[in-house]
């Protein structure tokens, strides 16, 4: 494992963009993510099941999320409860749907380190 190009990674899992070549986009539209990279072929789903990776950092992350702004705001007596708990509501709904993106290519390119993906054809 290359501990140096782990900020690379996490920029290019932040970027959705290829781990081996930096540039080829992951996701082709939407939430559908190619098989493969565009520009040098680097597989992106060798196996089944490898979107379960991703589905766990965007949980932990999610999560810690929330954890960090329930702390601030118990503490915090000025924000009223009933607001306090509408926007963790709403935090706790749409930031795992606009980081799902991301958390998957975190996790391919996590894959990408630990050497678990071949060329494609």
């Amino acid at each position: 494992m290359n501990i140096t190009a782990l900020p690379a990674l996490a920029l290019d899992g932040l970027l959705c963009r290829c781990p081996r070549c930096h540039s080829g986009p992951i996701f082709a539209r939407g939430f559908t993510i190619r098989e493969a990279c565009v520009i040098c072929g680097l597989l992106f789903e060798s196996a089944s099941g490898e979107a379960t990776g991703g589905m766990g950092i965007n949980i932990v992350i999610t999560l810690l999320l929330v954890i960090i702004a329930a702390g601030i705001g118990g503490f915090n007596t000025a924000i009223p409860l009933p607001v306090f708990f509408a926007v963790m509501g709403a935090v706790t709904i749409i930031f795992p749907i606009l980081f799902y993106k991301p958390s998957r290519s975190l996790w391919v390119g996590f894959l990408y380190l630990m050497g678990d993906h071949a060329e494609g054809d």
